[in-house]
């Protein structure tokens, strides 16, 4: 790269005017072009967890950015953050569970019978407390039934 004296005052020219010509511009013009800026690093980020995860939760997706564009964070903040995004997480598992019983028109009783659990509450104190695996699982069969 050539960074003669003619080279570097041009840059600095097209530098001055760039930022005139920004100054000048309404500040809802100014916000939207910083929200496309993040939507984009957004969705960036959505299609790399996705495509690691295609089942990942939006509070997964959420996370990773943060992970990424918030570095300078104490790390007992992050441990914070971490632990309720972990607990959003878990609560979109629950929503989508939730969806899928609907959907399906299942009740608890139906779940346990199917299983050979003993009973209906059985089952849905073990989905209430934390969503097993089991249950994640099933959830990632039914979404990817339902697209087909």
């Amino acid at each position: 790269m050539d960074f003669s004296k003619e080279n570097f005052a041009a840059k600095q020219a097209a530098d001055r005017q760039y930022a005139e010509w920004y100054s000048q511009l309404p500040d809802k013009r100014k916000a939207e072009m910083l929200l496309s800026g993040y939507e984009f690093v957004v969705g960036k980020i959505r299609y790399d967890v996705h495509k690691e995860n295609p089942f990942a939760t939006e509070s997964d997706v959420r996370m990773r950015f943060i992970e990424l564009t918030q570095s300078d964070y104490p790390e007992s903040t992050m441990n914070f953050i971490r632990e309720k995004m972990r607990e959003r997480s878990e609560a979109d598992w629950q929503k989508r569970f939730k969806a899928m019983k609907k959907t399906l028109g299942w009740s608890y009783e139906d779940m346990a019978r199917y299983m050979g659990a003993s009973s209906g509450d059985s089952v849905k104190a073990s989905v209430n407390r934390q969503l097993p695996a089991f249950a994640k699982l099933a959830v990632c069969l039914f979404e990817e039934m339902e697209k087909k």
